[in-house]
């Protein structure tokens, strides 16, 4: 990945980069700024790129940044199982039918792959009425929701209702409600199968209810089996989607994932993109989990910062890219 650094002068420019990226940096250009690119009126400055130590080794021991070993190798630093890493390389080698010296090419054939190999759930007015959100506590459960609701009332017509079953949390129930304020949707609180279900009688007119839930320990097992017994004792069916951050730890997901599997989750939702380092724990929690992939959240604007989760935005992020 290359990085850009601009200063007054070189020496202080090569400084930042070291400061940055290591010792071992590489540079791999420098020039001199053009008047129109200063800013505050200044009279002179510099502008370096360069390769961080590691990645410079991976490109001298790769001729072409396609190969499987290059691509193996950054889909591991990226937090992807080895395994998967492996068979994702593979697959993009028996693609290529010319050396790949650019990581735009690396990309658009590892968005092919992932189209193939990976489970992608579509978008959520494709299931049932009513969808709960769960996961572990700060995942951002209620703002996914609101970004939801504005996506689905707001930008495809649809009449939304919301739940919230979330009465543990300060503030739980008083967030949701503002959000339910500004999208202009009805909301109801919720705290047993009972209520639940004279909740969604209520919202009947709706032609999509989202339910927020409280975030609870994996450790809280008496606390998951109450939600397990509320969301399955309903009425009227409802489809669970397991919300997990993209920075959570390989045990950390591990476990969520066991533990939220009691809930019978149908689709998987990785929040919190922006505040990631490595983006692979999206396709190690789809191999653990099974789960198709839903959606990307990627900061905390509503309803802005929301994308489905696809082929071509996996692999944008699996190649340090950024999604809009």
């Amino acid at each position: 990945m290359l990085h850009t650094f601009r200063a007054a002068r070189f020496e202080d420019a090569i400084a930042q980069l070291k400061r940055s990226l290591g010792p071992e940096a590489l540079v791999v250009a420098r020039r001199k700024l053009d008047e129109s690119e200063l800013r505050d009126g200044g009279k002179g400055g510099v502008e370096v790129t360069a390769i961080s130590g590691r990645d410079a080794g991976d490109v001298a021991q790769d001729k072409a940044i396609g190969s499987a070993s290059f691509l193996q190798r950054r889909l591991i630093r990226e937090g992807v199982p080895e395994s998967a890493a492996r068979a994702l390389a593979d697959a993009v080698r028996e693609r290529q039918t010319e050396p790949v010296h650019g990581m735009a090419t690396l990309q658009t054939l590892l968005a092919e792959v992932l189209g193939e190999e990976i489970v992608f759930g579509g978008p959520i007015r494709g299931g049932a009425r009513v969808v709960a959100l769960v996961g572990p506590t700060g995942v951002g459960k209620t703002t996914t929701i609101a970004k939801l609701a504005a996506r689905e009332q707001l930008g495809h017509g649809k009449t939304v209702g919301l739940v919230t079953i979330d009465q543990y949390r300060i503030g739980g129930v008083e967030q949701l409600g503002r959000y339910a304020d500004l999208i202009g949707c009805e909301m109801e609180v919720a705290s047993d199968i009972r209520s639940l279900d004279l909740a969604l009688d209520r919202l009947a007119g709706a032609d999509l209810v989202l339910v927020d839930t409280a975030g609870r320990s994996t450790r809280d097992d008496a606390a998951m089996q109450a939600m397990a017994q509320c969301l399955r004792g309903v009425q009227e069916p409802v489809d669970v989607h397991l919300c997990l951050a993209v920075a959570m730890r390989e045990r950390e997901l591990s476990s969520a994932i066991e533990h939220y599997g009691m809930l019978d989750p149908v689709r998987l939702t990785f929040t919190k993109v922006d505040e990631a380092l490595c983006s692979g724990t999206v396709i190690a929690g789809h191999v653990l989990s099974g789960l198709p992939l839903a959606y990307l959240t990627t900061g905390q604007r509503v309803p802005e910062d929301i994308t489905l989760a696809s082929p071509s935005a996996l692999a944008m992020l699996l190649c340090d890219g950024e999604i809009n």
